[in-house]
C-alpha cells in the first residue's frame, strides 16, 4: 500500500447500508445530443491521482485495498444507497438508466439543496418515464443531462460520493419495483482505485468524451466488459452459478456450455420468460447441455459466482446489446463476505424456483 493510499484510507467508512423492467426492451428517443455541462468540482476531493494507482490494481480480480461490502435487495431495502448518500460534503455523481421515486430521489434533491454539487446522467431512451425526475432534481439545483446518443442504452446503476464511496448496482433506482419488488444486488465500493475511475468514466461521460481506463479493475462496456465476463466463465474450475435476467448473448452461452463439458456443475436460473421472451430460447439452449435452468419472479439481477471464489454483479445483461453497444458498469469481486451474499442469496432462489 503506497503512503497516498494509507492517508485516503483513513477517510473511507465501510458503513452503508430498480424499473420498470424493461432493460434493453425499448427503442431509444430520438438521439438529439445534448450540450454537456463541464465537470465543476475539480480538486475539491480527495481521489487518488492515476499516478498513484497501486501498481496491481489493473486486472478484474486484482485484490483490492478497501473490500466491497454486497447486499441483496429486495432484503436490504434503500439503506445501502440512501446511507452513502446522505454522507455527502461536497459532490454526488449519478448515472442510471431509469430513476423512480423513493429514498435515492429524495437524498439528491436534499444533498442538492443543502448546497452539495450533484450532477446526473439519465439515459434518454426512457426519457418518458425519466422526465419527471430530470424536471424535479433540475428544479432542486441538480445539473441533470441525457446519455450521450453513441451508445443504444445507458445502463449503468452507479453513485459516487465526495470521490470517495460509490455504489453500484445491479438493479435501477425505483424504491417501490427495483429495490422492494425484485431480486437485485449492490455493493459499496470505497477502494481509491475503483473509485477513481468511477470517476474518471463519469467525467468522461459527462463531457462526451472517451474515458481513460487502460488500468482498471472494472468491467465497463462497450470497453472491456465482454472480454472479463467471457474470462470469468472460462475461469470455473468446478462450479458456475449463472443468476440473470438474461442470457441470450451467443458468445456467454457458448463458454458456459463449455464449462459443463469441462465438468463444471453449472445451474441457471433467469427470469420468466413471460417477462424476456429470450429466456425460453436460452433454457432450451442450457437444458441441451445437461444444464438445469430455472426462473423466479421478478429476476433483474445480474450476477455470475464461479467455484465460491469470485463473482460478477454489475449492470450488464448476458446479452448482446448490453455486452456490445451500451454504457455499463460492473465489478468482479474476490472478497469472501460479498460472494458469500450471493452464494447465499442463489441457494435461497434456487430452492423457492421452478423449472422452465
Amino acid at each position: 500500500m503506497t503512503p497516498n493510499h494509507s492517508r485516503l484510507l483513513l477517510g473511507v467508512s465501510l458503513a452503508l447500508g430498480l424499473v420498470a423492467c424493461g432493460d434493453e426492451l425499448q427503442l431509444p428517443a430520438d438521439p438529439t445530443p445534448d450540450v454537456a455541462i463541464p465537470s465543476s468540482d475539480a480538486g475539491v476531493e480527495a481521489s487518488v491521482p492515476r499516478a498513484d494507482r497501486a501498481a496491481d490494481s489493473c486486472e478484474a480480480t486484482s485484490p483490492r485495498v478497501v473490500p466491497v461490502t454486497a447486499w441483496s435487495l429486495p432484503d436490504a431495502g434503500e439503506a445501502p444507497f440512501v446511507n452513502v448518500l446522505q454522507g455527502a460534503r461536497s459532490s454526488i455523481r449519478v448515472m442510471v438508466y431509469m430513476m423512480g421515486y423513493g429514498g435515492i430521489l429524495d437524498a439528491l434533491i436534499d444533498r442538492a439543496r443543502a448546497g452539495i454539487n450533484v450532477r446526473v446522467i439519465l439515459d434518454k431512451g426512457q426519457a418518458d418515464t425519466n422526465q419527471k425526475y430530470y424536471d424535479q432534481l433540475q428544479g432542486a439545483g441538480v445539473q441533470v443531462i441525457w446519455s450521450d446518443p453513441k451508445f443504444p442504452y445507458m445502463h449503468a446503476k452507479m453513485i459516487v460520493v465526495d470521490g470517495r464511496d460509490a455504489v453500484i448496482s445491479t438493479g435501477n433506482f425505483s424504491k417501490k419495483y427495483s429495490i422492494e419488488l425484485e431480486r437485485n444486488f449492490v455493493a459499496q465500493v470505497s477502494d481509491p482505485d475503483d473509485v477513481q475511475d468511477m470517476v474518471t468514466l463519469f467525467d468522461a461521460d459527462w463531457d462526451r468524451r472517451s474515458p481513460s481506463l487502460g488500468c482498471t479493475r472494472l468491467l465497463v462496456a462497450p470497453i472491456n466488459a465482454r472480454q472479463r465476463i467471457l474470462a470469468l466463465i472460462d475461469s470455473a474450475k468446478s462450479q458456475l452459478l449463472i443468476e440473470s435476467m438474461q442470457l441470450a448473448d451467443s458468445d456467454v452461452r457458448a463458454r458456459i456450455a463449455a464449462r459443463k463439458a469441462a465438468g463444471v456443475q453449472v445451474r441457471a436460473i433467469l427470469a420468466n420468460s413471460s417477462w424476456i421472451s429470450a429466456n425460453k430460447d436460452a433454457a432450451a439452449f442450457l437444458k441441451a447441455q445437461g444444464i438445469e435452468a430455472r426462473t423466479i419472479p421478478h429476476c433483474h439481477v445480474k450476477a455470475i459466482v464461479v467455484d465460491g471464489a469470485r463473482a460478477y454483479l454489475g449492470s450488464e445483461n448476458f446479452s448482446y446489446t448490453s455486452l456490445s453497444k451500451n454504457r455499463e458498469v460492473g465489478l468482479v469481486l474476490t472478497e469472501p463476505a460479498p460472494i458469500k451474499v450471493m452464494s447465499d442469496t442463489f441457494e435461497h432462489d434456487w430452492a423457492s424456483s421452478t423449472a422452465f
